[in-house]
C-alpha cells in the first residue's frame, strides 16, 4: 500500500469495485467556501434514493481531511472532525530514536521538504521538516505531527483508525493509554500483526484485508475470521461477501477513495449493503447521506 509520486497516479489505481484496499495516493486541493459550496451541489447531483443503509453508514475521513489540508497533519485532523466523519484515518510510523509519528509514506521525499527514509531519521529531524506534498503547492504547509498530539486533538471528539505502518504494537499502546485513546481507536494491520496487538491491548478492534480465496469463497472467509478474528474488513467486492460477513458478525468499511466520488458511486456501495466507507470528502458524503437520510 505504497504511496505514489502523481497526485492522480493514486486514485484509479483499485478503485473502480471498492474491490482493493487503497490506502494510497493525495488529492488536488480546494478551498473552505469551494469544499462547502461542492458538499451542497454534490448532495443535490441526483435525487438519493432512500437506502436504509446510510442510516448506519461509518464514514472514515481518510488521512483526515487532505483535500483542502496536508495528509496527516492537525490541520486534516480538525478538517476531518468538522466534516462530520466518525473516525479518522492516520498512518504511523516509527523514528529511528523510536518516536511515533504520522505519515504515510516509508520516505518523506513526496510530502516535505527533505529526503530519506523515516525509519532513518531522529524525531528532532523529522519535526523540523516542513509539510508540503509537492504536487499541490496551493496548499498550506505544515508539521509531522507526533502520535500523542494527534491522539489528544481527537480525544472526546472522533474515533482513530490508525493504519500502523511501522513499529511495535506495545508502545503505541503506551502512547495510545497516556492520551486516554485506547478504547476509541481501531486498528489496521496485516492479519499476523493483529495476533501482536491482542497480546497488548486486548478487545483492540481489528480491521484486516482478507486474502484473494476470501472474497469468492465463503468457507475461506469463515477460516480466515476464525483465525485472525477481525471486527471490520476494508473490502466490498460482492453484495455476496458482504452478506458472508454479515453472517459472521463482521462489519465492512471499504476503501473507496477516488477523485471523482460521486452520489452515484455512493449509491453503489450502498446497494452491497456495507457498513461504512473511507473516502477523500468526508464534507460531500455526509452531506449527502443526510439527504439521503431526510427521505
Amino acid at each position: 500500500m505504497g504511496g505514489v509520486s502523481s497526485v492522480w497516479a493514486g486514485f484509479g489505481e483499485g478503485a473502480e469495485a471498492g474491490c482493493f484496499s487503497m490506502k494510497r495516493g493525495g488529492m488536488f486541493g480546494w478551498g473552505i467556501l469551494g469544499g462547502l459550496l461542492a458538499a451542497m451541489s454534490w448532495a443535490a447531483d441526483r435525487p438519493a434514493n432512500s437506502l436504509p443503509g446510510a442510516l448506519r453508514w461509518m464514514v472514515v475521513a481518510h488521512r483526515g481531511e487532505h483535500v483542502r489540508h496536508q495528509e496527516n497533519t492537525l490541520e486534516a485532523i480538525e478538517g476531518a472532525i468538522q466534516a462530520g466523519a466518525d473516525l479518522v484515518e492516520m498512518d504511523v510510523r516509527r523514528s529511528s530514536d523510536g518516536q511515533y509519528l504520522l505519515m504515510h509514506d516509508a520516505t518523506v521525499d513526496r510530502m516535505t521538504d527533505g529526503k530519506g527514509r523515516v525509519s532513518e531519521k531522529t524525531w528532532a529531524e523529522l519535526s523540523a521538516l516542513k509539510v508540503a506534498d509537492k504536487a499541490r503547492t496551493n496548499i498550506a504547509s505544515s508539521q509531522i505531527p507526533h502520535l500523542q498530539e494527534a491522539l489528544e486533538a481527537c480525544r472526546g471528539r472522533i474515533q482513530v483508525y490508525l493504519d500502523f505502518k511501522a513499529g511495535d504494537p506495545a508502545d503505541v499502546v503506551r502512547i495510545l493509554k497516556q492520551a486516554g485513546m485506547e478504547s476509541r481507536v481501531w486498528v489496521y494491520d496485516h492479519p499476523g500483526g493483529a495476533v501482536r496487538w491482542r497480546k497488548v491491548l486486548p478487545g483492540v478492534r481489528m480491521i484486516l484485508s482478507p486474502p484473494a480465496e476470501a472474497l469468492r469463497d465463503e468457507e475461506a472467509l469463515r477460516q480466515f475470521v476464525s483465525q485472525y478474528r477481525p471486527e471490520v474488513v476494508d473490502v466490498a467486492p460482492s453484495r455476496e461477501f458482504v452478506d458472508w460477513c454479515r453472517d459472521l458478525g463482521i462489519r465492512v468499511w471499504p476503501d473507496i477513495q477516488r477523485p471523482d466520488e460521486r452520489p452515484g458511486y455512493w449509491e453503489k456501495f450502498l446497494g452491497l449493503g456495507v457498513d461504512g466507507v473511507q473516502t477523500d470528502h468526508p464534507a460531500e458524503l455526509k452531506a449527502w447521506l443526510d439527504s439521503v437520510k431526510s427521505k
